[in-house]
């Protein structure tokens, strides 16, 4: 190894060893548990940071290892910091595991606004026992609209998201969605968080000046 190559290595070690290690923590919503250690230059450095631990890291359950999670940091307080669910998604390939000859996979996506103004989109996925006809399968997704869009006007956020992630209100559709269509399953493949209720009540406040102006 050259001089060179051995400064260089030095360096490195160095900045690794100014750098501290901060352990992350989920929200209160899932228990302040923890979800990972992150090094940094700083706190400063970790706040906006995503971090994507798994279901089974929150809840021990091996058969959730399939579903990522996403949080980001929002504050550190000395070597903790605190985050705030940012989304989820399912893993595509336990997803197409799932699908099988003869049946169909109906999907529905769309936006919604909890009680507090948190603007999500969620998508939904149902797999049928049978093929679906185009009348199932709309009405499958009207279903589906009507069941998630009454479930965020009624909840705020944290209670959304415990629902969404721990599989209660995908429970919830299927029971809705059976009576138009047997299925073998149905899932909250993924969830992101769009906007914050300030951003939310500022877009508000930008619509109205101009429904005023007009």
């Amino acid at each position: 190894m050259s001089s060179r190559t051995r400064q260089a290595a030095a360096r490195t070690r160095d900045k690794w060893r100014e750098k501290t290690w901060y352990q992350v923590l989920a929200p209160d919503y899932f228990d302040n548990k923890e979800i990972g250690t992150t090094p940094a230059g700083g706190a400063d450095l970790l706040i906006g940071r995503t971090v994507t631990p798994t279901l089974y890291d929150l809840t021990g359950d091996f058969d959730r290892i399939h579903v990522k999670l996403r949080f980001k940091i929002l504050e550190v307080t000395g070597q903790q910091a605190s985050t705030v669910f940012y989304g989820h998604e399912w893993s595509s390939d336990y997803l197409r595991g799932l699908v099988k000859r003869g049946t169909s996979r109906i999907d529905w996506i769309g936006p919604i606004l909890t009680k507090d103004d948190y603007l999500m989109r969620i998508s939904v996925i149902v797999f049928t026992t049978t093929r679906s006809k185009t009348s199932q399968e709309h009405a499958v997704r009207k279903a589906i609209e009507k069941v998630i869009r009454t479930h965020a006007k009624k909840h705020v956020f944290d209670e959304l998201v415990t629902k969404v992630v721990l599989g209660d209100l995908a429970s919830e559709v299927y029971e809705e969605v059976k009576k138009i269509i047997p299925i073998r399953q149905c899932e909250i493949r993924k969830s992101k968080v769009l906007k914050g209720p300030e951003e939310v009540k500022t877009r508000r406040a930008r619509l109205r000046r101009g429904t005023a102006k007009e």
